[in-house]
């Protein structure tokens, strides 16, 4: 019974001061056997606990809540309930060597030690994974094990990463269904939880599954976790699923969701609330379509328009730009959503940094209170070998991204599973071929290229333009000008791009 584990741990405690010197990180409880001990006025954790195999577990979001006096009834409670009854030897690892102090005042024994098989209970910092076998086994065998640490640094200092996957705490806890995660909580007093419904990640989004099963208004509590809901299921979908039941349960639950309810339609002329049912489906979408090298599960999108023939198009490899400025190259080649790209690249461009991108409408909106468009609508991956498949669920144009510094040269890339889309270069495409043929082509979006400028505009825009030569010529004197008023080289070192979106993030 969870509720008597999380009374027994809390017994005597009114109050959880979390002001102990250093800032916490947040917890995702994803588990069937975790519960949440503490959790902010946004239903975010703090502090948890949970039942792994015949063992048990404590989580604390930073390492000086191991051994903080403010902390004492909670951890005495804690080690307690992890020794479950066993009054054995408590072991402390020596990065949280200050606990000793606190347990010796009430006469537990502990030492400070390296895990070893005569101890009962185990406390440690969650800043290595270099002891995660052993200690998945200790607790599977009936330890118990007690860890502090917070992830924001680590997320600091590993840009692109996902803290749930690949913080080394996060090796061992996962296993659990418990993370610790990069967004920092408050140092502050908290309410421990108490009796009565509160948030858990698997009670809400099964309440939100059945709610919208029966296509039912969404009722209290659930409206209230709605927020915390969608944001937890971002995290959670960044775990891999692979070879573990629990991840693949989840979803499995959370495409059923997905294929019962349809995908909600959101767009200037049919907005919706962020904290909304339709917000939170759009979340869950775009998130599980990137666990997923094929979306089709999720959508049901005709092929017919999709070219089964592969499409060459030479893209330029080659990126002068300073540390961190890459280059994006346009394929003039456009994935449908829900369909899956095959993309082959020569051998030696393996490994060199390219990316794959699809889609150009970069602005993340998960932050903004209304939206017009799904939160995130591109998908991007490393170029990791030579032939590859890629999916995008919203369908996007095809871009290589070219990292600063590259050298190159022209590179082929051949795609398999893409439609053409309307592409004009200044004094490159032919006008005639354009006029014909090129501004007709199936592609929702198009691209009007100077050598410093890209415009990326809906087709609909110019399919009626016979000859964009006029236009881009007034843009290429508006480029020219630009660098003459900068006292900079009239050629820039990559092409700057107007991307034409129904909402921005900001501005």
């Amino acid at each position: 019974n969870l509720s008597l584990d999380a009374e027994f741990l809390l017994r005597g405690v009114s109050e959880l001061d979390l002001e102990t010197g250093g800032i916490p990180s947040i917890l995702l409880v994803h588990g069937v056997l975790s519960f949440p001990l503490c959790l902010d006025s946004s239903h975010r954790c703090l502090l948890a606990a949970a039942h792994y195999g015949r063992g048990r577990v404590v989580v604390a979001t930073h390492e000086s809540h191991l051994f903080s006096p403010k902390l004492a009834r909670f951890l005495l409670n804690a080690v307690c309930w992890l020794d479950a009854g066993r009054k054995g030897l408590v072991g402390v690892d020596p990065s949280v060597k200050k606990l000793c102090s606190l347990l010796s005042q009430e006469e537990v024994k502990s030492q400070v030690s390296q895990l070893t098989g005569d101890m009962s209970v185990y406390c440690c910092s969650s800043y290595s994974d270099r002891e995660a076998k052993r200690i998945h086994s200790f607790v599977a065998e009936g330890g118990g094990l007690l860890v502090g640490g917070q992830a924001w640094y680590w997320a600091s200092q590993n840009c692109g990463k996902a803290a749930v996957a690949e913080y080394p705490g996060n090796r061992i806890l996962n296993r659990f269904g418990l993370s610790i995660l990069e967004q920092s909580g408050k140092a502050a007093k908290h309410l421990p939880v108490g009796p009565g419904e509160h948030y858990h990640f698997r009670r809400a989004l099964l309440l939100f599954s059945m709610q919208v099963h029966r296509c039912e208004e969404l009722t209290e509590p659930l409206k209230d976790w709605l927020c915390r809901l969608a944001q937890d299921c971002t995290t959670f979908l960044h775990i891999p699923a692979h070879d573990c039941p629990a991840y693949a349960s989840l979803h499995r639950i959370l495409t059923k969701v997905l294929q019962r309810s349809g995908i909600p339609q959101v767009s200037r002329h049919c907005p919706i609330k962020s904290n909304s049912k339709e917000a939170v489906l759009l979340c869950m979408a775009t998130e599980l379509s990137l666990t997923m090298t094929d979306s089709a599960a999720l959508v049901q999108k005709s092929a017919a328009e999709v070219c089964a023939l592969p499409i060459t198009v030479e893209i330029d490899g080659t990126n002068p730009g300073e540390e961190c400025e890459t280059a994006w190259r346009s394929t003039g080649l456009y994935l449908p959503e829900g369909h899956t790209a095959v993309i082959t690249c020569p051998c030696p461009v393996v490994g060199a940094g390219l990316k794959v991108q699809i889609g150009c409408h970069t602005d993340d909106l998960s932050n903004a209170k209304e939206l017009k468009r799904a939160p995130v609508v591109i998908r991007t991956c490393d170029v990791s070998c030579q032939k590859q498949s890629i999916s995008c669920f919203w369908g996007g144009l095809i871009y290589i991204i070219v990292p600063a510094r590259s050298v190159l040269g022209n590179v082929p890339i051949t795609v398999e599973g893409a439609v053409r889309a309307p592409f004009f270069k200044l004094g490159e495409t032919c006008e005639r071929q354009w006029k014909t043929c090129i501004r007709h082509y199936p592609a929702p979006w198009a691209e009007l290229a100077i050598e410093n400028l890209i415009l990326t505009v809906p087709s609909d825009s110019i399919r009626h333009m016979e000859n964009p030569r006029p236009l881009l010529t007034l843009w290429n004197e508006i480029m020219v000008a630009i660098s003459k008023l900068a006292a900079i080289p009239t050629k820039f070192p990559r092409p700057e791009r107007i991307v034409t979106d129904v909402q921005i993030s900001c501005g």
